[in-house]
């Protein structure tokens, strides 16, 4: 995930890690002005961060807490927020239309506005589980589930 000259990369599932580097990095950078920020602590595990609006945005490893940070300093806006509605998660968070899409695999999807202050705008579910990250279209989003595929639109 990259935005604003930096490149943000998270350790997955072999330990809690999300870093941004700046994009001119060479060699190694390590303990160098190429490393903007590190957190060390609640960074997902399977999900991709979202970069948004000067934003990174990232669950808790699997859980369907929230945080988002700024992108060039990596200061929280608000860490480890529960979302009503998502207790786990596989897909990574989405921005369209000013909006964060945060879909849990319970298939339950909640729409947050995409700014430094958490507010919901609204919660929705397809009633089947969904793993895969929901992908927007023009003005669709599609939607994988287990057994369907969704298309919402207005």
């Amino acid at each position: 995930v990259a935005g604003d000259g930096l490149v943000f990369v998270g350790s997955g599932f072999r330990g809690s890690f999300l870093g941004a580097f700046r994009l001119d990095g060479k060699g190694n950078i390590e303990d160098s002005k190429s490393v903007a920020w590190v957190i060390d602590r609640d960074t997902p595990d399977i999900a991709s961060p979202l970069y948004s609006s000067g934003r990174v945005y990232f669950h808790k490893g699997k859980s369907g807490m929230l945080t988002c940070v700024d992108a060039a300093t990596g200061k929280p806006h608000y860490t480890v927020q529960r979302i009503s509605g998502i207790n786990s998660t596989y897909a990574s968070p989405i921005a369209a239309g000013g909006h964060v899409y945060l879909t849990g695999r319970s298939g339950t999807t909640v729409v947050i506005k995409d700014a430094g202050k958490l507010e919901v705008v609204s919660t929705n579910s397809v009633g089947e589980g969904v793993d895969a990250t929901p992908a927007p279209a023009g003005k669709q989003l599609f939607i994988r589930g287990e057994k369907h595929l969704f298309c919402i639109s207005k």
